[in-house]
């Protein structure tokens, strides 16, 4: 029997607003089902030219979900439903 699966939330709230982080933190700090981050990205590393390069080296986006830089730029938040495994007490991962 596969073990039960449980939803939990991550939010991840912008630098900027560290006082929303430090109240969701203390509003959530018993729920095991929840947890607050403060958002550890930095801006884009690359620099702009004023000439162009030759072509770009990046094969991809490197942040894969951009619909979080969105919710970041736009409510200073993001929620994300995470789905995880729950172990029986006691049990290692294998």
């Amino acid at each position: 029997m596969a073990p039960p699966k449980l939803r939990r939330l991550l939010f991840i709230v912008g630098r900027s607003r560290r006082a929303l982080h430090d109240s969701l933190r203390r509003t959530f700090v018993d729920d095991d089902l929840v947890q607050v981050v403060l958002d550890r990205r930095v801006a884009e590393r690359r620099r702009r030219r004023a000439r162009p390069r030759k072509r770009e080296r990046r094969q991809a986006e490197r942040r894969a979900r951009p619909e979080i830089d969105k919710q970041l730029r736009a409510r200073g938040y993001a929620v994300l439903g995470v789905l995880t495994v729950q172990r029986a007490p006691g049990e290692e991962w294998s």
